[in-house]
């Protein structure tokens, strides 16, 4: 766990350092006189006590916990959080660990946010669930003088037999889909069939003019030779060489 608070308790002409990301809670006599600036401070008596408060952004992992679904699926996840103390003196007077106090609300919170959904639902919805959880959190630590940024899902486990089923769905999921484009891009091109046929059928000579076109396509070709003749009421005949 991350230490937050360094304790100095002075002797006769005994001097400590402030630095300029600590807080310093002043207290004489078990009394809370205020807070010290940094730098460097100096007590003639015994009598008085110091406590500095680390303000930085911290971190803390919760390792992999062993929750159920609400399909009963055991799930092993583990959570990231980051926080800094906003309100040292609060959280010295409400807690002698605030990293234990903060450690158990994000295990109860996740523990509510994994039985509340199936294993599937759970696992879909993977990155929303910072949100919920940053939401559970964030009231407990103000009472404890922290300020949680951010709360996120960083692993999530599953039962080897679990894992299997999962990827199997998966691949099933992944070939329908296949299927589903090739049956789409069939059904496109009946249909573009569909139109040119009537659309020929409705203008016979539309039929006529895509047979020379592709006559004429083959009769260009090099080294080919190409004879037509066309059969009309003056009897023509052509004669086409590439």
């Amino acid at each position: 766990m991350t230490t937050f608070i360094s304790i100095f308790r002075p002797l006769a002409r005994r001097s400590f350092v402030v630095q300029d990301h600590q807080t310093a809670l002043h207290f004489k006599d078990g009394r809370y006189v205020g807070v010290l600036a940094p730098g460097k401070h100096r007590f003639w008596t015994s009598s008085h006590e110091v406590k500095c408060v680390d303000m930085r952004a911290q971190a803390i992992l919760v390792q992999g916990q062993e929750l159920l679904t609400a399909d009963q699926v055991a799930l092993k996840v583990s959570v990231l959080a980051t926080f800094q103390v906003v309100d040292a003196l609060a959280m010295h007077r409400a807690t002698h660990d605030v990293s234990s106090a903060l450690y158990t609300d994000i295990q109860l919170a996740l523990r509510q946010i994994v039985a509340a959904d199936a294993a599937e639902v759970f696992l879909q919805q993977k990155g929303d669930h910072g949100t919920k959880l940053l939401a559970l959190v964030a009231v407990n630590a103000e009472a404890l003088g922290l300020k949680v940024a951010r709360v996120d899902i960083r692993d999530v486990m599953l039962p080897a037999d679990l894992k299997r089923s999962f990827m199997s769905a998966l691949q099933q999921r992944q070939e329908a889909q296949a299927g589903l484009e090739k049956a789409r891009a069939e059904t496109a091109a009946l249909r573009t069939l569909a139109n040119a046929a009537k659309l020929m059928r409705d203008n016979p000579e539309l039929l006529q003019l895509r047979y020379l076109q592709t006559l004429q396509e083959v009769g260009t070709s090099v080294g080919n030779t190409l004879v037509l003749g066309l059969t009309n009421s003056d009897q023509l005949k052509a004669v086409s060489r590439a």
